[in-house]
């Protein structure tokens, strides 16, 4: 058992014995031995009603810890949280006063304060000793985590001082399983003795509503938010000095502190604000200082958000947009065709990136046409031209999400269901990196529910996951394919066309209202020309041939003859796109290709070309 001495800094230690070995009865305490013996009152200091500046965390004040006792009661002095050594806090006034009618109420609606990691919930909870006539406690949850945790006592302790108990680090429990104290927390609550405040992260509120559903049902949830605008500066501006000073490390002159701020809300994820910026902060003055360096230049800080994102360096220094003002040339070196669909996609990129999107994603496009067109080629180019690496997309294949249930595979599961560790196909991988392009391939086969999961996404640029974490789309585009009207194709003039509004017809009403107007560009992308597919054929050889060079050191090339006849046998269906091209490159061009490496009738350093010998590909 783990038992902590309550709030301020200061607050003496104790120290109960430990066994060694196998477990023995514990030495009576003086109470018990020496009746005659006054043991010492509980040291409570109650905290006077005070108007203050209240508000979000800066920095968390770790409690001191008291050692573990092995067995009889908790030690019986109990220290109130000390509001003259309170962190300054920022921007919480409202939720301070909301919390505080909420504790101090007649009823018995268990209250609970929930938010994000590094939100500022845990002093913002402390912060009742500010505005209550009552002596506050925190206690910690890990603290009783043992089967002959002191919970109980403690509670009982603080309900004879008529004082408010604040439950705290509920979301760091060992295990999956209902912990040890949850009865007495049912039994504080049911009584309302003592006042009762319990503090958790979203994930942390959905374990208690799986252990408990009816008694959470029943709560009054008190929930912030990351901090934001002048109070989340005025936060870290406050914080900071502590973390310098303690790193003795100085800002360099061109480096603020509202440019470490923006780092961190623009690229990084993970904790809320304040907490993110200052652990920015924390880490470039440790690094700093690891390099034997009393200066922090802007150049660590840059070169640690480049780490801890995935992202070049050159995108996150943004010393110019000038990779969005080429974006159309960047797509078409890898994209053929579609100048049209292009340029509207980057006309979406241009406008968010200066700063008209809010809080949407960057881009939300559905992109329609038959099968093999380039939609999903296209969406791998976007990644790599705004993102500059190849993991940047999240990719996924709607027909698997047909069924009404397939809506807690996107989002994971919640406490209490298998699965619920893994995450969400669709959450984790934007908590983890928020930064990307999410594909979703054949939207018109999702079931309706996955089309109502996405407004919040489309309209607000967030999604709440299974464990009530907040997920972040502000810096994703969002991309979702279809093949909708791809069979109102006609041949015009020796061309094959589709009629534009009659595959948007088909599209909308295949789709909810609802996500159809929060689409921001319906784009139609044509079936391609044969010159098209001979471009394309050319850059299918130009990649084989330099994995070929790198494995073997032979390269090959294909003639126009080769190439003619390549697309006049893959172009016979326009309906298919290029992917029949891929597979008579890979089957008849790479096939023989390969022969002829194995056979030796090449060496490193030499090359292949292939021709066309009437209805035959040889080599020459």
């Amino acid at each position: 058992m783990r038992t902590r001495s309550l709030g301020d800094a200061s607050a003496p230690r104790v120290r109960a014995p430990i066994a060694a070995g196998p477990r023995t009865p514990r030495r009576p305490s003086p109470r018990a031995s020496d009746p005659g013996r006054r043991a010492s009152p509980p040291s409570v200091e109650p905290a006077r009603r005070e108007s203050a500046d209240v508000a979000a965390e800066i920095v968390p004040t770790p409690s001191p810890r008291v050692e573990p006792a092995v067995l009889g009661p908790a030690p019986t002095t109990l220290h109130a949280i000390d509001r003259d050594r309170l962190p300054a806090l920022h921007g919480r006034d409202e939720a301070l006063a909301r919390l505080a009618d909420a504790a101090l109420r007649h009823g018995s609606r268990p209250t609970l304060l929930v938010g994000p990691s590094g939100a500022g919930r845990s002093v913002l909870a402390r912060h009742l000793a500010r505005v209550s006539t009552r002596p506050v406690f925190r206690l910690s949850a890990p603290d009783y985590d043992e089967p002959d945790a002191s919970l109980p006592a403690h509670l009982r302790e603080i309900s004879a001082q008529c004082g408010i108990a604040v439950l705290d680090d509920v979301d760091y429990l060992t295990a999956e399983a209902p912990p040890p104290w949850l009865p007495a927390l049912v039994q504080a609550w049911v009584r309302h003795d003592p006042k009762l405040v319990v503090v958790a992260s979203p994930e942390g509120h959905a374990r208690l509503a799986a252990w408990l559903p009816a008694v959470i049902e029943s709560a009054d949830p008190i929930r912030i938010e990351s901090l934001a605008g002048p109070a989340l500066h005025d936060a870290v501006a406050a914080a900071a000095p502590a973390i310098l000073a303690a790193h003795r490390v100085e800002l360099e002159g061109d480096l603020k502190l509202g440019e470490i701020v923006r780092l961190a809300d623009r690229w990084l994820a993970g904790l809320a604000m304040p907490t993110r910026a200052l652990d920015l902060l924390d880490l470039a003055c440790a690094r700093t200082r690891r390099e034997g360096r009393r200066v922090l230049p802007r150049a660590t800080v840059l070169d640690i958000v480049a780490e801890k994102s995935g992202l070049p360096l050159a995108r996150i220094e943004a010393r110019s947009d000038q990779d969005a003002l080429e974006l159309e040339s960047r797509l078409a070196t890898r994209v053929v065709g579609h100048g049209g669909a292009i340029k509207a996609i980057a006309e979406l990129v241009r406008r968010n990136r200066a700063g008209f999107a809010g809080t949407r994603p960057i881009c939300a496009a559905l992109l329609l046409g038959p099968s093999g067109v380039g939609k999903t080629e296209l969406a791998k180019a976007l990644a790599g031209a705004l993102l500059g690496r190849d993991d940047a997309l999240v990719r996924l294949d709607m027909s698997e999400y047909a069924e009404s249930h397939a809506v807690a595979r996107l989002v994971g599961a919640p406490p209490g269901y298998v699965g619920h560790e893994h995450g969400g196909v669709l959450s984790e991988p934007l908590l983890q990196r928020p930064h990307a392009v999410v594909l979703l391939d054949e939207i018109e086969k999702a079931h309706r529910d996955v089309h109502l999961l996405l407004l919040q996404v489309l309209d607000e640029g967030r999604l709440t996951d299974g464990r009530g974490r907040t997920v972040d789309f502000r810096h994703a585009a969002l991309l979702m394919t279809s093949n909708l009207g791809s069979d109102r194709m006609r041949i015009l003039g020796g061309r094959a066309r589709m009629d534009e509004d009659e595959v948007l017809a088909a599209a909308r009403a295949a789709f909810p209202i609802e996500l159809w107007n929060r689409v921001e560009a319906a784009l139609v992308m044509q079936p391609l020309t044969d010159s098209e597919l001979a471009r394309i054929c050319r850059r299918m050889v130009k990649h084989g041939s330099e994995r070929l060079n790198k494995e073997r050191g032979v390269r090959y090339e294909l003639t126009e003859a080769a190439v003619t006849q390549l697309v006049a046998r893959a172009g016979r269906d326009p309906r298919l796109g290029a992917r029949p091209l891929r597979h008579l490159v890979t089957r008849d061009v790479e096939a023989l290709v390969a022969d002829a490496v194995l056979r030796g009738r090449t060496r490193a350093g030499g090359s292949i070309t292939v021709d066309a010998d009437g209805p035959k590909l040889v080599i020459r």
